[in-house]
C-alpha cells in the first residue's frame, strides 16, 4: 500500500530534513544577533576582532553549549573560554549563567554573569 502524504505533512517533512543537509564547506560560528552580549565584552578590555570572537563564543556557549564544557576562542594576543551553566526559566524566558575568562600577556580576567534569551538574542541580566 503506497504512503500518501498531505501537502502540510510534506512541507513539515521538507523543513525538518532540510536542516540535516550540509554542504562540504566548513562550519562557521553563528553570527551574534544585535542587542546581545557583545557590548558587555568591553568590560573585559576587548576590542575589534577579539571582541567579535569572544561574543561569538558567548553566543555559542549560551545557545548550544553543554553544561560545564568550555567554548574556547583566540584572536591576536587574546585567548578565552566561556563556560555555561544549566538552563533555568524566569517567567517565559530561558536563562543561563556563564563564566567568561580572558587571557592576554599572562594576565587573566574573569567575568561571571547570567543572560536570558528572547528569540535568538541573549541579554545580560546580572
Amino acid at each position: 500500500m503506497p504512503i500518501v502524504l498531505r501537502p502540510a505533512s510534506l512541507l513539515i517533512l521538507t523543513a525538518v530534513l532540510s536542516g540535516c543537509v550540509t554542504s562540504g564547506a566548513s562550519r562557521q560560528a553563528p553570527a551574534v544577533p544585535d542587542g546581545s552580549l557583545g557590548s558587555e565584552l568591553s568590560a573585559l578590555g576587548l576590542t575589534g576582532d577579539a571582541q567579535g570572537e569572544a561574543a561569538r563564543a558567548e553566543y555559542q556557549a549560551l545557545q548550544f553549549g553543554a553544561v560545564g564544557q568550555p567554548i574556547e576562542w583566540r584572536s591576536g594576543g587574546y585567548a578565552g573560554q566561556v563556560v555555561p551553566t544549566q538552563l533555568y526559566r524566569v517567567g517565559s524566558q530561558d536563562c543561563r549563567g556563564f563564566t567568561h575568562t580572558v587571557t592576554r600577556s599572562g594576565r587573566t580576567t574573569q567575568q561571571v554573569g547570567s543572560a536570558c534569551r528572547t528569540g535568538d538574542v541573549w541579554t545580560p541580566v546580572a
